[in-house]
């Protein structure tokens, strides 16, 4: 088989367009298109609507890449296989992760990753929603997510990083500021969330998982929060609440790596804290190389 054709498919339904599909694969636009004609007159169907300059797929085309995708997730899964047994050390890792743990993740990770690994290239996926991420897994476009993964995809298996605790941000200038309590099994001091059921809350969108665990929060406890702001960046939120501009959540795991001139203070919450476990994600049943499984032990240690 070709995997080359299938390859120059999916680029070209990835792109919708032959021009830009060729200069991402680095050839000629005439040669992909007369590529793509020899193709479509051997299988004798059309994979592609030409419409002006766009590329549609037809349903035969659907089918195409649906079909091109996982034969190719299945070549890598050989090909990982046999880098392990021939024990050259080559290959490609493609992780994905929130666009809100890259800024940590990478460079606590990355070095000591090719350190071990050189010849082994390392890709990140950067979401923005982050229960987007097990798409990019079942897709076969990522090998790996790390993220707060709820575990009801029977198509993925996922193995526990880290039990994360769900903090609450508050201005160091708050009346509640000095109301926290030390209970035993929290890291901070605790405080009964329902005192702030009046205030101001600055919370991340409910596509991504912090936002939507803000939301779980929010209806465990009964309160009908005055969101004030919405935004998918956890870091801004936190700033925000240390200005007293409102009240945010966050993971302990973020705050490690956030570093504030003005801290807010945070208070452990629930009964007697929330946690969230983190998890690094991949797919069912598929080879895992020994590259990816000491990545998954290098996350481990970095959070």
């Amino acid at each position: 088989m070709d995997f080359k054709e299938l390859q120059y498919v999916l680029c070209i339904a990835k792109n919708n367009s032959i021009s830009k599909a060729a200069k991402e694969l680095y050839i000629s636009q005439p040669s992909l298109s007369k590529y793509l004609q020899n193709l479509e007159r051997n299988l004798n169907i059309k994979l592609f609507e030409r419409m002006g300059n766009n590329f549609i797929l037809t349903y035969a085309g659907e089918r195409y890449i649906n079909c091109a995708r996982e034969i190719l997730r299945l070549k890598k899964d050989l090909d990982d296989e046999f880098f392990d047994i021939v024990n050259h050390k080559k290959g490609r890792l493609n992780v994905a992760c929130s666009i809100i743990r890259s800024p940590y993740l990478i460079p606590e990770t990355v070095p000591k990753f090719k350190e071990k690994y050189p010849n082994v290239d390392i890709n990140f996926l950067e979401e923005t929603e982050s229960n987007k991420l097990d798409e990019l897994l079942i897709n076969g476009e990522a090998d790996i997510a790390i993220f707060n993964y709820s575990g009801n995809n029977p198509l993925l298996d996922c193995e526990i990083l880290k039990d994360e605790e769900i903090t609450l941000a508050i201005c160091n200038e708050h009346p509640l500021v000095n109301e926290g309590k030390q209970i035993e099994g929290c890291k901070f001091p605790w405080i009964d969330i329902k005192r702030f059921k009046e205030d101001n809350f600055i919370i991340n969108y409910s596509e991504q998982k912090s936002g939507e665990m803000a939301e779980k929060i929010f209806d465990k406890f009964n309160i009908k929060p005055k969101v004030v702001l919405k935004t998918r960046s956890v870091e801004c939120a936190i700033r925000l609440a240390s200005y007293g501009f409102g009240i945010s959540f966050a993971s302990e795991t973020h705050l490690k790596y956030i570093s504030l001139e003005k801290a807010p203070i945070y208070f452990s919450i629930g009964d007697p804290k929330i946690t969230t476990k983190l998890f690094a994600v991949y797919r069912k049943n598929s080879y895992l190389p020994q590259y990816l499984q000491d990545y998954i032990n290098i996350v481990r240690e970095a959070l």
